[in-house]
């Protein structure tokens, strides 16, 4: 449990000072035990060998049996601790000299002690032999002084091994803590994912070109590769769902993406953008599904009182011309005179309502939009002389044609610039204008149509409500241009979005794409 609540840098600094730890604790061991029989053979060897050499320096002192000599001889090799026993004896076997100088004139008598090695040596001249030097040592003594000697090198090795372990952690530590940051920014991306309450997906991202250079998509989803693009996010959140489907098979994105955390992180990118494009979606549909409701409902009703209402409406409005027309009293001539526009403007409203309900089957083929808008433009150009209103267009000459229906555009085109007219009417201004620009969006291969003004703007509290029929603020609006606008756009699959600031614009951006499937 306690491991469990560990951060990943402690977790990996830990585990890794302490593998190391073990390695060089394992092989200070290994080493030890395992040369440590060789060092001890080294160490007797050496021992018999500086016996030797002794003994052949103190040679001649031993053939003339100067015992001062041989004395120091023997107190010479039982300076070694290891050294028990000495016997030195001539060539008849009598001992001339030892450390027990109780034997000293004694025939030796060829024996061994418990728990003693015994070494020994021929005394020649040539190849005679004139004496010989016989040593008892002991070998655990040998031993305990090997140990000590060990004990001496470990002590250091030790604190030098400590000193490994704490510099092994230290240094893992730090470079973790540079290898889990994007981990940790991560982490706090995907909380704040769910404290934007999936909102404003786009504030997650931050993204920066990984090379200097950019680079063209190798899937063709965009015109660069995003990753190298200077507006990666905007790019990114172009593709939306695209990514998701097609970045993890690039090449060029897993070249690029960097190490696994990197790749992780980029990951989380691609599905932010996936998430927001499905939202917007969603979002789409349920705005589609509302309006469509709508218009469903209203068909219906249309279908039941349309007509009771015209024969109402031309009951009255007959009634009103007799009245007009047969009456000398003024008031009552004026009186019929408003039934009788009242009756007109209802009859018109309902022939729109009609025209409204009905469902629109586009009749599709390769048009080109430019020409669709430049011939509606030319049927209101003097409305927008009399109010002194510039009307500008901006129309991208490489445009591909699409499949629309040009009269059902043509009617979607004349009524954004009406409501424009409206608006600017309504702001009372000298210098009004209305811009039309046209755009080939490559990379969603759509084309973008843009209709501004800079009339008196959409209130924020009618901005959701702009695209309801019959909603209007306007004295003798019927509400049904902007639905009907709304309508178009949606039988050739396309999307209509509103940009407007109460007082100062409004600008309508219509999306459509290049083909349009037979289902419609």
């Amino acid at each position: 449990m306690i491991l469990r609540n560990l951060s990943i840098k402690l977790k990996t600094s830990l585990s890794t000072a302490i593998y190391v730890l073990i390695i060089l604790t394992g092989s200070i061991i290994f080493t030890v035990s395992n040369f440590y029989d060789r060092i001890l053979n080294d160490r007797i060897l050496s021992l018999e060998e500086n016996i030797t050499s002794l003994a052949e320096s103190y040679k001649e002192k031993i053939i003339v049996k100067n015992f001062e000599k041989i004395d120091e001889f023997v107190n010479f090799l039982t300076r070694n601790k290891a050294i028990k026993q000495v016997y030195v004896l001539d060539k008849d076997g009598t001992i001339i000299g030892s450390n027990n100088l109780s034997l000293l004139g004694y025939k030796y008598n060829e024996k061994n002690i418990n728990g003693l090695a015994k070494f020994i040596y021929d005394l020649k001249v040539d190849t005679e032999i004139i004496g010989k030097l016989i040593v008892f040592y002991d070998i655990e003594t040998i031993e305990n002084e090997l140990k000590e000697d060990i004990q001496k090198i470990v002590y250091p090795l030790s604190i030098v091994v400590l000193f490994i372990f704490i510099a092994t952690f230290t240094g893992i530590f730090f470079i973790s803590s540079i290898l889990v940051k994007p981990l940790v920014e991560l982490k706090e991306k995907i909380i704040n994912l769910f404290n934007l309450d999936f909102q404003n997906l786009k504030d997650i991202v931050n993204l920066k070109p990984v090379i200097k250079q950019e680079k063209k998509c190798d899937k063709d989803i965009s015109t660069t590769c995003w990753l190298t693009s200077e507006n990666a996010g905007e790019v990114l959140f172009d593709i939306g769902s695209k990514a998701i489907k097609e970045c993890p098979k690039c090449q060029m994105f897993n070249n690029l993406s960097g190490d696994e955390i990197n790749k992780l992180t980029f990951s989380f990118y691609i599905m932010i953008s996936s998430l927001n494009d499905y939202i917007n979606k969603l979002e789409e549909a349920h705005r589609e599904r509302e309006t469509l409701s709508c218009m469903a409902a209203m068909g219906e009703m249309s279908a039941k009182i349309a007509h009771e209402i015209k024969n109402a409406l031309y009951s009255i409005s007959n009634a009103a011309y007799y009245i007009k027309t047969n009456s000398d009293n003024e008031i009552i001539k004026e009186f019929g005179k408003i039934i009788k526009e009242e009756s007109s403007r209802l009859n018109e409203m309902t022939v729109s309502f009609l025209n409204f309900s009905k469902l629109i089957e586009p009749k599709f083929s390769y048009t080109n939009i430019n020409k669709v808008i430049e011939d509606s433009v030319k049927l209101l150009a003097y409305d927008c002389e009399d109010y002194n209103i510039k009307l500008e267009l901006n129309l991208d000459k490489n445009l591909p044609s699409s499949m629309v229906d040009k009269n059902l555009f043509k009617q979607v085109i004349v009524n954004l610039v009406l409501n424009s007219i409206d608006a600017i009417k309504e702001k009372n201004i000298q210098d009004g204008y209305i811009k039309i620009s046209t755009y080939y969006n490559k990379d969603k291969n759509k084309i973008q149509i843009t209709a501004q003004d800079n009339g008196i703007g959409i209130k924020q509290e009618h901005k959701d409500k702009i695209f309801k029929p019959f909603f209007t603020t306007k004295q003798k609006g019927t509400g049904l241009g902007l639905p009907m606008v709304y309508k178009i756009v949606f039988s050739h699959k396309g999307t209509i979005n509103l940009i407007s600031e109460y007082g100062k614009y409004t600008k309508f951006i219509i999306e459509l794409p290049l083909e349009v499937k037979d289902d419609v």
